[in-house]
Parts: structure tokens; C-alpha cells; sequence
């Protein structure tokens, strides 16, 4: 397994396939590494399964942009408005059900060694059109569900050009049933294997088969001057004034993974001791939101939470939260960990397997408990929200670590590396 580090000289035409844009880590991660490629000079396509979703500001302007288009998969209107009014062109690749139907039958003619999903092969075929009309020199791709097809795409193609994956997540945890057993069969055959912290790296090797030669390293870019920049702007929230409790946030989704039910009782804990407000951002449904106040209503802390709706620029909310606390159970490389770092946030996490120890170098840069312990993760809180911290502008330094040129020109040193041999 490799870090790789070395800026590329090649102007270079790439492909990135991703299932959509719907907010997600991995798909803000990709879209920074493309416009840090584009200002490289680099030509960057994106390869949609679903034109939907919501990083729209985030679009680099001189991207291309195509999607499969079905019966079933509609594009979001508001999305393509935004492409016309930034200068992007978005080109549909109509599914045609005959073509999809013998792309399916090719591939499992192939006999890989894995059933064919035909959600993948109608994918794969509409990644073949895009190859076959653009013709770029490389694809990349974050996900199962667009990696599989990227790789099923290149099988369709012949293997006319380098294939890499991308893995943003604990495999061995994360990956369950066919999607374990795909990427055991399909990621050995992809030309490179990315993977986002040194921990997950080594599953990719050990757990999925793939080869430590073709596994790559590569931190998770982000922008910190953007991130700054737009840490500024106002919050409406009225939990964010000055004179207000000190708010402990987190960034997040509805996913087991998260772990948000040992947080909120860590919340309790530390309400125990001093006033504080917990805000948790990002998409759920009443449902679940609903679940979480009733078990802090078990601690009286009902009053004391807030659920705020996903804001793809949450940056505003960091800077102004006293603390950021990660609860989740497993991770590849917390991005939301280095953004609160690049506000002057400071964070809390627990020591998942992989990603948030490599972040904090094993607790220098803030304070790591135990997976699912909400009196660690309580107490953790508590003496960092006492003053037990590294100071702003060293947390501010510890994120510009992981910059944009590093994590492009390792990715462009490994494309040149690819399409040269």
C-alpha cells in the first residue's frame, strides 16, 4: 500500500462516476478533488446515475456534467437550471432498454463471479455511452454504487482505459451482503484502489483481496480558505447568538454509523454538569428526529435540542459552536472532523478503526473515547468545553494538512502514473 504524493505534469481528461449528488461526504469530497484537478488544468466530466442533489453551489464551472436518463430517472429541474446559469453543459445518455438488457447479458456471459445487479449493469451501460462519446483517458469513481458499474463499464469497454475506485469507508464494517461480496470480486480488477486514511487502506488489501501494490492512500481534501471564508456568514439559528448557551454541534446523516443515540446520552451527561445546547445537522425524518427527543426527554434535555436541516455550507454553524462532537461507530475519513478544524472548531470523536485517529494524531489535536461509551464521550466533552483545547489558530493549522494541492496532485501523479503505462 502506497501514499501517494507527486504532482502530475500531463494534462489529462477524467472521468468521476458518482450515483448523484445528494449530500453525502464522499460526493462533497469528489467535487472539491475536481475543481482542485480543473484548476490544475486537468478536464474533469462528472458521471451521474441520478442527476439530483443538493451541492449545487459546488459545481466547478468548467466541469462537464452527464447522466442516465429513464422513465424512472428524472432530472432535477433546479439542478439543470443551475448547470445553464454556471456555463455547465448537461448531457443526458438515454437508456435505451434493449441496449441495457445485452450489457446485461455480456456481463454475466463474463461470468465474474458475482450475480449482476441490473441496477448496475443499466448504470454500466450509460457509463459505456459516456466513454464511447467523450472519450475521456481515465475513470474514477466513490461508492459501491457507482463503483461497481465504473468497473462493469470498463469490462463492457474492453478495457480501453484505466479504471480507479474510490473507498471512503470502513469496508469490513460498512459493506454488508452483495455489496461485501461485490467488491470483493469487482475492486482486485480495478486498475487502482484509492482509499481515504492509512487504516482503510489496509482493509481494501487484507479484507477485499485487491493487490497492496494498486492500494493508494490519499487523504480527503478540503478547501480551508473556502471554508473560512464562508464560516462568516450569519446563522439565523437563534441557539447562535452571543450570550447564548454554548451549543455542542454535529454533522451528520441518518445512519446507524453515526451512532446518534450514544451522543444524545452523552449530551445528558454533560447537562448534568453545565448548560449547554446540542444541535444536530443535516437530513432526517420526523421519525427518527422524533426517537432522539424522546430519549433526551429521559434526562429533561428535550428543550435543549435542535435539529437543523442539511445546509451544504455548514461551516457558519462550526465556527460558531462552542464544540463538535463525532459519535459515529465507524468511518473512513471524517471530513466533517477536518472542517470543524478549519473553522477553529474544537472536536471530540470517537476512536473509530479508521480516520479519526489519523485526523487527531491519536488525540493532539482533540480529545478520542471509545466507540458507543457516552460517559467517555460526556466527560471528553466536558473538559474540552472547560478549556481543555488546542488553541484556534492550531487547530486552523492542523486542517491545512490536508489541502486541496496535496490530495490533487496525488491523485493527478497516480492518473499520469495510469494512462502512461
Amino acid at each position: 500500500m502506497k501514499m501517494a504524493g507527486t504532482p502530475a505534469a500531463e494534462t489529462l481528461h477524467i472521468g468521476i462516476v458518482l450515483p448523484s449528488l445528494e449530500g453525502g461526504g464522499a460526493e462533497r469530497i469528489m467535487l472539491t478533488l475536481a475543481k482542485s484537478l480543473i484548476e490544475r488544468g486537468h478536464r474533469i466530466d462528472l458521471v451521474l446515475e441520478r442527476c439530483v442533489g443538493d451541492y449545487l453551489a459546488d459545481l466547478p464551472k468548467d466541469m462537464g456534467l452527464y447522466y442516465t436518463r429513464t422513465r424512472l430517472w428524472k432530472a432535477d429541474p433546479e439542478l439543470l437550471r443551475h448547470c445553464r446559469e454556471r456555463g455547465i453543459t448537461a448531457q443526458a445518455l438515454p437508456i435505451n432498454p434493449l441496449g441495457a438488457a445485452r450489457a446485461w447479458l455480456a456481463l454475466r456471459r463474463k461470468r465474474l463471479g458475482v450475480p449482476v445487479r441490473r441496477r448496475y449493469a443499466l448504470y454500466a451501460y450509460g457509463i459505456a455511452r459516456y466513454i464511447r462519446a467523450a472519450q475521456p483517458q481515465l475513470l474514477l469513481s466513490a461508492l459501491v454504487p457507482a463503483n461497481a458499474p465504473a468497473l462493469y463499464a470498463t469490462e463492457l469497454m474492453g478495457h480501453s482505459l484505466p479504471a480507479v475506485v474510490s473507498v471512503h469507508n470502513n469496508a469490513g464494517l460498512s459493506y454488508t451482503g452483495d455489496r461485501l461480496a461485490t467488491a470483493r470480486v469487482l475492486y482486485p480488477r480495478a486498475d487502482a484502489v484509492v482509499a481515504v486514511s492509512k487504516g482503510a487502506g489496509s482493509e481494501v488489501s487484507g479484507l477485499l483481496g485487491v493487490p497492496a501494490a494498486r492500494v493508494h492512500t490519499v487523504y480527503n481534501p478540503i478547501s480551508s480558505s473556502d471554508i473560512w471564508r464562508l464560516a462568516q456568514e450569519e446563522v439565523a439559528h437563534p441557539w447562535f447568538r452571543d450570550g447564548e448557551p454554548p451549543v455542542i454541534l454535529n454533522v451528520g446523516r441518518e445512519t446507524a454509523a453515526k451512532d446518534y443515540p450514544t451522543l444524545v446520552e452523552a449530551f445528558g451527561l454533560v447537562r448534568r454538569q453545565l448548560r449547554v445546547r446540542l444541535v444536530i445537522l443535516g437530513h432526517f425524518s420526523a421519525s427518527y428526529r422524533a426517537g432522539l427527543i424522546a430519549q433526551a426527554q429521559s434526562h429533561g434535555g428535550e428543550r435543549d435540542l435542535a435539529f437543523v436541516d442539511f445546509d451544504q455550507h455548514p461551516f457558519r454553524y462550526m465556527r460558531r459552536a462552542r464544540l463538535f462532537a463525532l459519535s459515529s461507530r465507524w468511518e473512513g475519513l471524517p471530513t466533517v472532523l477536518l472542517e470543524a478544524l478549519a473553522c477553529g472548531t474544537p472536536v471530540v470523536s470517537t476512536a473509530t478503526p479508521y480516520g479519526p485517529s489519523e485526523i487527531l494524531d491519536g488525540g493532539r489535536w482533540g480529545k478520542l473515547v471509545p466507540v458507543g461509551d457516552a460517559p467517555a464521550l460526556g466527560q471528553a466533552m466536558v473538559e474540552t468545553l472547560q478549556g481543555d483545547r488546542p488553541a484556534e489558530e492550531v487547530l486552523r493549522r492542523r486542517a491545512a494538512d490536508f489541502s486541496c494541492e496535496r490530495a490533487a496532485g496525488a491523485y493527478a501523479a497516480l492518473f499520469e502514473q495510469l494512462v502512461r503505462n
